[in-house]
């Protein structure tokens, strides 16, 4: 799952996850709807901006991942600082990448993989 406030950096990522195997399961636009997306459709992986229009990218981790178990989320941003990746490990992510690194970043790093270590390239 994308969640992002721009229109056409989702296209973009979209493309960018299609291109490497990845099945979108969804998209949204602001943290409120990511949250109903996520209990809706269950995705094993969410890349979400830390920028959301309602709701920090962290706060939104912290809200998905926290006493249950959730979607492995990667969180990214245009602006950050260097505290953005000791605040993604704290919130519960499984990392951070700024947005300028997507297309060359291993996000198999980030997200599950499957009992024999390849990638699962399911619902994102």
């Amino acid at each position: 799952m994308i969640v992002d406030d721009t229109p056409s950096f989702r296209r973009a990522v979209r493309g960018l996850l299609e291109r490497r195997g990845y099945r979108v399961a969804g998209e949204a636009d602001c943290a409120a709807a990511a949250i109903a997306s996520v209990e809706r459709l269950e995705p094993h992986a969410v890349l979400a901006d830390v920028n959301l229009p309602d709701m920090d990218g962290f706060a939104l981790t912290a809200r998905l991942t926290g006493g249950r178990p959730g979607p492995a989320v990667l969180l990214t941003a245009d602006d950050f600082e260097d505290g953005f990746y000791a605040r993604a490990r704290r919130c519960g992510a499984s990392g951070f990448v700024p947005k300028s690194l997507l297309p060359r970043a291993e996000l198999t790093r980030f997200w599950p993989s499957s009992p024999d270590g390849r990638a699962r390239r399911g619902r994102r």
